[in-house]
């Protein structure tokens, strides 16, 4: 098998759904955990489903970053980035890439074959800052 990227996704709703969904069809990523604060999100019960990691807390994901390549922070919540970034920057974690909202409407796009960049449904994320 060739190498593989190990992606984690924080939020669980109508961005997170479909790159998830995605994401585990192609043997070339894998998916290492789900992080929502709702538990009954369609990603959340995707992932309880699938047998992959979930937590209702970004920060446990923090915590196993050394086993992930990318973390697609899709949540909304614009303290969620910096805190991930915080925490990478305390572990000395220079691996993990954190993306964000316009990146995954870019995934969203490609995979759906649209001619537009799908709607973002977090207007206001704007990367890091």
């Amino acid at each position: 098998m060739g190498d593989m990227v190990k992606v984690a996704i924080v939020g669980g709703g109508r961005t997170a759904l479909p790159l998830f969904e995605d994401f585990l069809k192609r043997p070339f990523i894998e998916v290492i955990g789900i992080a929502d604060r709702d538990a009954s999100s369609p990603g959340a019960k995707l992932a309880i489903e699938k047998g992959i990691f979930f937590t209702e807390h970004a920060d446990v994901l923090a915590a196993k970053a050394s086993e992930i390549d990318v973390i697609i922070e899709v949540s909304g919540d614009p303290s969620v980035k910096p805190a991930l970034k915080d925490a990478f920057q305390a572990q000395g974690n220079r691996h993990t890439i954190i993306l964000q909202d316009v990146v995954a409407r870019l995934f969203i796009s490609i995979i759906q074959n649209s001619q537009e960049l799908v709607e973002s449904f977090h207007p206001n994320d704007h990367g890091i800052g």
